[in-house]
């Protein structure tokens, strides 16, 4: 008789691939999780910004049909993060991710679905589906802290520092537990002129953005 786990069951199905813990110990992240979706076939990572200014590039874009058309969920409960739109001086700029807001050593595994099997999931999976599921509490109480800061080689461009944090543990034996987890970030504005063509004096992405994400 041969047994196979839910993992294993979905797997198998066509369209779909799963990132376990394991695979996320042997490769880090460097950013967030949007580091490693970005590795599976069909997967890209895009900014949104209609008029050419620098992006952040986070966004999840599966299939090539936007990431308006990629639905994210975090233990199949749909993300709010794409709601939350940083704007330039010209009024328009992306969400800043819709990846960032768990960090990954509470992550047990990463559902990507496409074509078909996302359909299920209505008009805003049209693209594809990422689900993020995370690791349930234990008893034992556990916590994890990382710091992420990129500067960008550019002195135009504002620099980005990160603090990740999550702890869970019992409050009443098996009965009751908790988890907490979330993230503090902030992107220092960029110079007025970073995205002036050459040759005019129009200017672009002058902006900065603080983020702070909070789940329970």
């Amino acid at each position: 008789m041969v047994e196979a786990t839910a993992e294993q069951v979905l797997k198998q199905q066509p369209g779909v691939s799963v990132i376990t813990s394991e695979d996320i110990k042997k490769t880090p992240p460097v950013n967030d999780l949007s580091d490693i979706i970005r590795k599976m076939p069909g997967v890209n990572l895009t900014g949104n910004s209609a008029s050419g200014t620098r992006g952040n590039n986070r966004q999840i874009d599966i299939r090539g049909m936007g990431p308006e058309n990629t639905l994210i969920l975090i233990d199949g409960v749909p993300v709010t993060s794409r709601n939350s739109v940083r704007y330039s001086w010209r009024g328009e700029r992306d969400t800043r991710g819709d990846t960032n807001w768990v960090p990954p050593e509470q992550v047990e595994r990463i559902e990507v679905i496409r074509g078909p099997a996302a359909a299920r999931y209505g008009s805003g999976a049209a693209g594809g589906v990422v689900n993020i599921i995370t690791k349930r509490p234990t008893n034992d109480w556990h916590g994890s802290l990382s710091l992420y800061t990129n500067q960008p080689e550019s002195s135009e461009e504002g620099a980005t520092r990160r603090a990740n944090f999550s702890l869970s543990g019992p409050l009443a034996g098996d009965a009751l537990t908790t988890r907490l987890y979330g993230n503090l970030n902030k992107t220092d504005a960029d110079s007025w002129d970073i995205n002036s063509p050459v040759g005019t004096k129009n200017a672009a992405g002058h902006e900065g953005v603080r983020n702070k994400d909070i789940n329970g």
